[in-house]
């Protein structure tokens, strides 16, 4: 009895944490070189619903790649990342439930999140120059979602 009870427990374990959450993302950075705003659209083509920040800012972002375009070899450089303490410990993050074949739209301020992330005046000093970057942010519930709790972006790209 002890062993099949063991036995259940490992199939229940194993069901619930390779669960992935199943979602498309789309970036629409129109206006983004002027402003330092983009949008991020997420939807939830799974058959169940799980939980999205209500909002991503600096605090629940991650910088995960930026680049620079090199004019001489016509090809984007990857350049080394800021590694910043920030002040997030007054940041109450708020969950949004995402049910199934709905959307979810955000308005990413990455110009103010830049000079937290990166350097002050990051996106003015640099507005002259070609590059592009990826952000990552998780979803809610690791316990729900597994591996897929963490949306990366495609590549954003300025200029």
């Amino acid at each position: 009895m002890k062993n099949n009870f063991s036995f259940l427990f490992l199939i229940i374990s194993c069901f619930v944490f390779s669960q992935n959450c199943k979602y498309s993302v789309t970036v629409n950075n129109e206006g983004f070189e002027k402003t330092g705003k983009f949008t991020l659209k997420i939807i939830n083509t799974d058959q169940k619903p799980f939980k999205i920040p209500a909002t991503i800012n600096l605090c629940n972002i991650k910088l995960v790649a930026l680049e620079f375009f090199n004019e001489e070899s016509q090809a984007f450089e990857k350049t080394n990342l800021a590694n910043k303490d920030i002040d997030c410990f007054t940041f109450k993050d708020k969950s949004k439930n995402l049910r199934p074949d709905k959307m979810y739209v955000y308005e990413v301020n990455i110009k103010s999140d830049f000079e937290v992330l990166q350097s002050k005046n990051f996106f003015d000093s640099f507005k002259n120059r070609k590059y592009r970057f990826k952000i990552s942010f998780p979803l809610d519930s690791y316990n729900q979602c597994g591996e897929s709790n963490v949306l990366i972006t495609e590549w954003i790209y300025k200029n």
